[in-house]
């Protein structure tokens, strides 16, 4: 195999957020890389770090590189990479309209963010729940709307590959004028950490919390388009007869002590956990439940990681339909409801804890599970096409 040199830029590197997305895509992603032989380094604006798991960090100082084609051909170039790997955005494209310098280095642009198309963006921006979390939702605006302005065709003399995470993602971004052939779908991988056969006792503080044989799980930061808000209302909407609890882990850093509240909703339990949350204690809570519950209202980055680490656990898992994760309706066992449908989220949360077509939905499940490429074949799938 040849060994290539390998550049993936990223202007931050904040090394208190690396489990966020896109940065542990791309770490991930980085270390699949290297593992294959490749020469791998970072090439950031960030000081803060040396290196990450051995892949080393470039400093470079011009942060505006960053988000300028030509600038970015710069950096590929003065790090002397084979490949250059970068997220593709709104600026980016803008700044692509521009010809390049002379010389240029290979590069694989990926969609780390859905792409929206109208409809639903009039929803999300129209949605009042969603209103106080709307500055960190301009960007999703910012790309349409160079879509809509013509622009995205410039880049193909920039990027010669373009990564999306999702077919429909696809299809947007050939609708906008990238070339068909130079683009390419390559799905996210499920998180070995959750499909590790592991035991379902709750570690502490969970411990304490009350037994029950209907558990329903939720977990993320407490934000309103992850339908956090809609979780801790879904007590209110259960039946009377079939006492339920339902486990919010609200991974918050502040506190950053875990703490946990129980209260009683009628004959059910509501738990709410806050604070830094660590993995471990997430993969022993959906062990020890009967299901997942995600009531997306929006998604923010380009793949829901809850959704799959809960299925890799083995849990049936109820969601919404919402783009992009509706594209996986007719595929997977998920189970869907609509978004901000209270009552409709608490009937798919009850026939999956009642059994109704449990063995169909779990089957469904693990041929998902079964057919996602591993970080190893998206690495591979990420260059494929793309000359050194």
């Amino acid at each position: 195999m040849e060994t290539l040199q390998i550049g993936i830029a990223t202007e931050q590197f904040p090394l208190d957020r690396l489990n966020l997305q896109p940065w542990r895509y791309l770490c991930d992603l980085a270390l699949a890389l290297h593992r294959q032989g490749h020469e791998v380094r970072f090439l950031t604006n960030t000081r803060d770090a040396r290196d990450y798991s051995g892949i080393p960090l470039v400093h470079h100082p011009e942060s505006r590189d960053f988000e300028d084609g030509r600038g970015l051909q710069r950096l590929l170039t003065a790090a002397k990479t084979d490949i250059g790997i970068f997220r593709m955005t709104a600026q980016l494209f803008l700044s692509m309209r521009r010809p390049p310098d002379a010389g240029h280095r290979s590069a694989v642009g990926i969609f780390l963010r859905p792409l929206y198309r109208g409809p639903d963006l009039r929803r999300r921006f129209l949605d009042p729940v969603l209103l106080p979390e709307i500055r960190w939702d301009l960007h999703h605006a910012a790309l349409y709307l160079s879509r809509q302005l013509g622009v995205w065709k410039h880049s193909i003399r920039y990027v010669d590959r373009y990564v999306t995470l999702w077919r429909a993602d696809r299809d947007t971004a050939v609708a906008g004028g990238l070339p068909a052939a130079a683009c390419t779908t390559v799905p996210h991988p499920f998180n070995p950490f959750f499909l590790e056969p592991v035991g379902g006792d709750l570690a502490p503080p969970l411990d304490a919390l009350p037994p029950s044989r209907r558990r329903v799980v939720f977990a993320g930061p407490p934000e309103a388009s992850r339908g956090a808000f809609d979780v801790l209302r879904l007590v209110k909407a259960f039946p009377p007869e079939a006492p339920t609890q339902v486990l919010a882990l609200l991974r918050d850093p502040v506190p950053q002590k875990v703490e946990v509240s129980v209260t009683r909703r009628g004959p059910h339990t509501l738990a709410v956990v806050r604070g830094l949350v660590p993995r471990s204690l997430i993969r022993a809570a959906y062990r020890a439940s009967q299901c997942a519950v995600f009531p997306y209202r929006w998604v923010r980055t380009s793949f829901p990681l809850v959704v799959s680490e809960a299925v890799a656990a083995g849990l049936p898992v109820v969601t919404c339909r919402v783009h992009p994760i509706r594209e996986l309706a007719d595929r997977t066992g998920l189970i869907f409801s609509e978004p901000g449908d209270l009552k409709g989220l608490a009937r798919a949360v009850t026939s999956a804890l009642d059994g109704i077509d449990q063995e169909e939905s779990a089957r469904r499940n693990r041929a998902w599970i079964a057919s996602t490429p591993d970080w190893d074949a998206v690495a591979r799938g990420v260059l494929s096409g793309v000359g050194g």
